[in-house]
């Protein structure tokens, strides 16, 4: 579901440039495998099992007009390395941590960005991704506002959160009312 939307994307978006980040390496490799077995594309890796070398190549290739159109990062292309020509960016899944969310989305808030940043976050209903989505939209409005004191607020509330996603994780589901009475804290 979640790689056909990533098709959908990729073919929706011409020649745009599209910057994915998810937590593992194993995911990078997963997403570009299922990917390239439903569409013909260029796909750039960057993930901590490269050199150097390598992530530096492939960020080059990335940035060429005709380069690859998508880059799969693993955490390690959430900090440090700036993609402000590309303004799509996927996020495969969500840190728990609102100030890694925040240097994820800050590797397309460039100086020289030229456009709007799109951003998006395909996620399966029900699950501890639509917690944090909700969270990050609803409750803290990360996607539209730079958000100052994140370290506080995620220490505040981390327990709540843990607490939200465990019980989502247990095999009950969301609790949609706990979830209601927890962004509106």
């Amino acid at each position: 579901l979640r790689i056909t939307f990533l098709k959908q994307l990729v073919e929706s978006t011409g020649p745009e440039k599209i910057l994915l980040i998810c937590t593992s390496l194993e995911k990078t490799l997963e997403i570009e495998k299922a990917l390239k077995q439903i569409i013909n594309v260029k796909v750039a890796q960057f993930n901590e099992k490269m050199s150097l070398l390598q992530r530096d190549r492939n960020a080059a290739w990335f940035s060429e007009k005709n380069g690859a159109k998508l880059m799969i990062c693993s955490e390690i292309g959430s900090e440090g390395r700036n993609f402000q020509f590309a303004n799509h960016l996927v996020l495969f899944d969500l840190p728990l941590n609102p100030e890694l969310l925040e240097q994820r989305i800050g590797r397309l808030d460039r100086i020289g960005q030229t456009r709007d940043i799109q951003i998006h976050i395909p996620f399966i209903k029900g699950s501890s991704q639509e917690i944090l989505v909700t969270w990050y939209s609803a409750g803290i409005d990360m996607f539209t506002n730079n958000i100052s004191g994140l370290h506080h607020i995620f220490k505040k509330f981390l327990p709540d959160l843990k607490e939200l996603i465990e019980y989502s994780l247990s095999g009950k589901g969301i609790s949609y009312k706990r979830l209601d009475k927890f962004i509106t804290a």
